[in-house]
C-alpha cells in the first residue's frame, strides 16, 4: 500500500510553459505539449479538420466571406486568380480587363468591406471590387481611384477608404496613407482627389522614416492602428478638412508581418505580434501574453528567412488566438501557438493552411457525421442542429481545399498525434494551508496513477529524474481506456522527480481533468 498520494487537478489554468524548467513551475503546469489545447481548466487533445465548399478551381491564398439576408459568398483568390464560392459552385470572377492578377506571395493580399461593398488589394495590381453578389459579376478596378497609384494595404475606416504604403507612378512612398472621401450606404467613395477642395479626402506620411515600412492596419475600438516595422501609429477622426490626425502609439515596438494584428472580438482588445513579443492592448495599456512563458522558445523556432508569412486569427468559439508561424526551414507557417485569452494558457499545434476566414457555412457542408461527432463533452458552445453557422474555414493552399477548423477528430483523414508531459515534479503533499510541498532530496517510489479522462483512449507512461533538470528514465506506455479502466499501474519506479506523459495516436476525443500518483518515500540515498 503507498503512504501517500498527490491529487492534480485544474491542469488547463496553467498551460504550456516552455521558458521555464519544469522544477520552477506550478504542480499543474505542463513542460510540453503539442496539439493540445485548454478548455475550461481541463487539457483535451486539439480537433481535426473536415473539407468544405468541394474542390476549388484554383489553389486559394486568401478567403473573404460576404454575406447578404439569403446567402454567403467566398470570395477568394490565387496569386493570378479571384473566384466565388455561392454554397454550390466554383466560378472565375478575374477582373475582365487586364488580365491575371501579379499577387508574390500569400501575404500580399489583403481586403476589407465597406457598406457592403467587398474590395481586395494586393499591392501590385490596381485594387478591385465585386460590384453585385452575383457570380457572373467579375472583379472590376476601385472607381475613382488615381490613376498609377497602388497601395501595399488598403481597410475601411467607417465609411471612409485608407491606402497604406502608396507607390505612385512606380516610385514607392512607403511611409504615406492616402485616405477617400465618405461613401454611401452601399457605395464606394466617390472621390480619392486630394486636391478637390469639396471632398473630404487627404493624403499624409509618417514622420518616422526609421521605423520602417508600414506592414499593416486594423481599426480597434474607433481608431486604426497602424503597424510599422518598429513602430505603432494611432489614426482618430478629429473632423474638419484634417479628417485623420495620427499619434504615435507605441514607438519601441513595431509588427513582424502582414496580418499580424487580430482583434479578440470578445475582450475589444487587439493583439499585435511584434519582433520580439506579442503584445495585447485595449487602446490605452499593453502587456505582453508571453512574458516568462513563450518569448525565448517561440521566437527560437520561428525561420529567420520567412518569418514575413506568419499570421494570427482570433478563433472566437474556443477563446483563443493561433499565432501561426514557419519553423526553422520551412517557408510557410507549419506550427502555431495557441493562446487562450479567457485563461491565458499557452499551447501548440500542427497547421498546414495558409490563410483563415469566419463565415456562415451549412451543414451540408460540414457533413456532420461521425467525422465530426464528439465523444465527451468538451464544454463547447457549438450549435449542432442548425442549418447554418459561423465556423473558421481555413485555406489548405498546398492541397487545393478548403477546410472547417476544428470539425471533427482528423485532419482530413489524416490521425493527430497529441502528446503532453511533465517533468520535474519534487511533490511530497500539500501544507496545512494547501500549498505544495516541494523536495528535490526525498527519493520517491510510483507505482500506480488515476487519470481522470473522459473520451480516449490514451497512452500513459511514467517516468523519474534522478538530479534537477536531469534526464528523464521513461518506463512502459500502458494503454488507459475511461471506458473500462479506473487506474493504470505503471511499473513500480523510483526517483526524486515524477514525470509524467500522456498521449493518442488514434482518431478518438478525449479531456484530462486531473489525476493522481500514488507513492511511497524512499528517503535521503
Amino acid at each position: 500500500m503507498s503512504e501517500f498520494e498527490i491529487d492534480l487537478n485544474d491542469l488547463g489554468t496553467p498551460g504550456v510553459i516552455a521558458d521555464i524548467k519544469g522544477y520552477m513551475l506550478p504542480p499543474e503546469a505542463w513542460t510540453y505539449g503539442h496539439n493540445v489545447r485548454a478548455m475550461d481548466g481541463a487539457m483535451v487533445n486539439i480537433a481535426g479538420q473536415t473539407q468544405v465548399f468541394g474542390t476549388p478551381t484554383i489553389a486559394p491564398h486568401f478567403i473573404l466571406p460576404i454575406k447578404n439576408s439569403s446567402s454567403t459568398y467566398w470570395l477568394y483568390t490565387s496569386l493570378l486568380k479571384a473566384y466565388v464560392y455561392d454554397g454550390a459552385s466554383h466560378t472565375d470572377i478575374t477582373r475582365a480587363v487586364g488580365g491575371d492578377y501579379t499577387a508574390g506571395a500569400t501575404r500580399d493580399w489583403n481586403g476589407t468591406i465597406i457598406g457592403g461593398v467587398p474590395v481586395l488589394n494586393n499591392g501590385n495590381d490596381v485594387p478591385q471590387y465585386w460590384a453585385s453578389y452575383n457570380p457572373a459579376t467579375k472583379l472590376q478596378p476601385l472607381t475613382n481611384w488615381p490613376v498609377g497609384y497602388k497601395a501595399r494595404v488598403i481597410r475601411a475606416f467607417d465609411q471612409q477608404l485608407v491606402a497604406f504604403g502608396l507607390t505612385k507612378s512606380g516610385t514607392a512612398y512607403d511611409h504615406s496613407y492616402l485616405f477617400s472621401s465618405a461613401a454611401d450606404p452601399g457605395a464606394l467613395p466617390s472621390s480619392w482627389d486630394v486636391t478637390d477642395p469639396t471632398q473630404d479626402t487627404g493624403e499624409n506620411a509618417f514622420p518616422d522614416a526609421e521605423s520602417g515600412l508600414i506592414v499593416d492596419a486594423q481599426m480597434l475600438r474607433g481608431a486604426m492602428y497602424v503597424g510599422k516595422e518598429n513602430a505603432i501609429w494611432r489614426l482618430l477622426r478629429i473632423g474638419g478638412r484634417f479628417i485623420f490626425d495620427s499619434k504615435s502609439y507605441l514607438e519601441t515596438f513595431g509588427l513582424l508581418a502582414p496580418r499580424c494584428m487580430t482583434n479578440v472580438g470578445r475582450l475589444g482588445q487587439q493583439t499585435m505580434w511584434g519582433q520580439d513579443d506579442i503584445l495585447i492592448h485595449n487602446g490605452a495599456s499593453q502587456e505582453s501574453i508571453l512574458d516568462k512563458k513563450w518569448r525565448r522558445t517561440l521566437f527560437s523556432r520561428i525561420d529567420g528567412d520567412n518569418y514575413k508569412n506568419c499570421f494570427s486569427f482570433d478563433n472566437t468559439r474556443k477563446s483563443e488566438i493561433w499565432f501561426c508561424y514557419p519553423t526553422s526551414g520551412q517557408v510557410n507557417p507549419n506550427e502555431a501557438l495557441i493562446w487562450n485569452y479567457k485563461d491565458g494558457s499557452l499551447t501548440t499545434t500542427d497547421i498546414n493552411f495558409r490563410n483563415v476566414a469566419a463565415g456562415f457555412v451549412s451543414n451540408t457542408d460540414l457533413a456532420w457525421d461521425d467525422e465530426t461527432s464528439q465523444t465527451w463533452d468538451g464544454g463547447d458552445d457549438n450549435v449542432w442542429d442548425v442549418g447554418s453557422s459561423r465556423r473558421l474555414v481555413i485555406a489548405q493552399t498546398d492541397a487545393t481545399r478548403f477546410s472547417g477548423l476544428d470539425e471533427g477528430v482528423t485532419r482530413n483523414g489524416t490521425t493527430i498525434s497529441s502528446v503532453l508531459q511533465r517533468t520535474g515534479l519534487a511533490l511530497l503533499g500539500r501544507k496545512r494551508d494547501g500549498s505544495w510541498i516541494v523536495d528535490h532530496r526525498i527519493r520517491k517510489l510510483y507505482n500506480r496513477v488515476w487519470p481522470k479522462i473522459v473520451g480516449g483512449p490514451v497512452n500513459i507512461r511514467m517516468g523519474v529524474q534522478e538530479l534537477v533538470d536531469g534526464p528523464v528514465t521513461w518506463g512502459p506506455t500502458q494503454l488507459f481506456n475511461p471506458a473500462t479502466d479506473v487506474f493504470v499501474d505503471v511499473g513500480l519506479q523510483s526517483g526524486r522527480a515524477l514525470c509524467i506523459e500522456i498521449s493518442s495516436t488514434d482518431a478518438v476525443s478525449w479531456r484530462l481533468d486531473g489525476y493522481k500518483v500514488e507513492y511511497s518515500k524512499l528517503g535521503e540515498f
